[in-house]
């Protein structure tokens, strides 16, 4: 047999096992360096918002989560309005408010309170107080004679309605006076004492 009609010999397969097995391994490391790096960017991610969450402070109590505090004064006996001098009350009255602070305050003018719902109170008459719109406006009155006895300069009660019906009327045919340029108000000052409430009401 000659050379010319030997059989071509076999390629060998090695070389290319090898280069499959290359692309394998380069194609497996770059899918696990791919996950290394998004596991550690997730975990840097969440130990920054945890370090914002310790840095940030905490959120304030809202006003209407406030929890009530109260401060009891001691009973008032006190004459009420009578010619004959035969009438009395005897109160018991608690203040209610929200700021820990006015305790101390209340303590402090403990005396100009009382002076000054001792005199309230002197000024009505049994008439005044039996009925639950008058025990509704003592409470209403007491509550703003505390907080300008903490040294509020706060308004009268029902001060437009009152100024309101004290003008007179313009009778028919009169000329009505020009309105005048109303004044921007000035918001008064906010009573720290929220509410006033009765622990004993006897009148005689």
């Amino acid at each position: 047999m000659s050379d010319a009609q030997a059989p071509a010999p076999k390629k060998s397969k090695k070389p290319l096992v090898i280069a499959l097995a290359a692309l394998l391994l380069l194609g497996g490391g770059g899918g696990g360096g791919a996950w290394w790096y998004l596991h550690q960017k997730a975990a840097a991610e969440h130990a920054e918002a945890e370090d914002e969450e310790e840095a940030a402070p905490p959120p304030k109590k809202k006003k209407a989560d406030a929890k009530p505090l109260f401060s009891t004064l001691e009973p008032f006996t006190v004459n009420l309005k009578d010619p004959r001098g035969e009438r009395f009350a005897q109160i018991g009255v608690t203040l209610q408010f929200e700021d820990p602070q006015v305790d101390a305050q209340v303590k402090d003018r403990l005396p100009a309170i009382r002076n000054d719902i001792l005199m309230l109170i002197s000024a009505k008459s049994i008439e005044d107080l039996l009925t639950v719109e008058g025990k509704q406006r003592l409470a209403a009155e007491i509550r703003l004679a505390a907080g300008r006895a903490l040294g509020l300069d706060l308004p009268d009660l029902d001060e437009d309605d009152e100024v309101a019906a004290a003008k007179p009327k313009a009778e028919e045919g009169e000329d009505k006076p020009k309105p005048k340029k109303k004044k921007k108000k000035v918001r008064p000052p906010e009573n720290p004492v929220t509410a006033v409430l009765f622990s004993q009401f006897i009148v005689q």
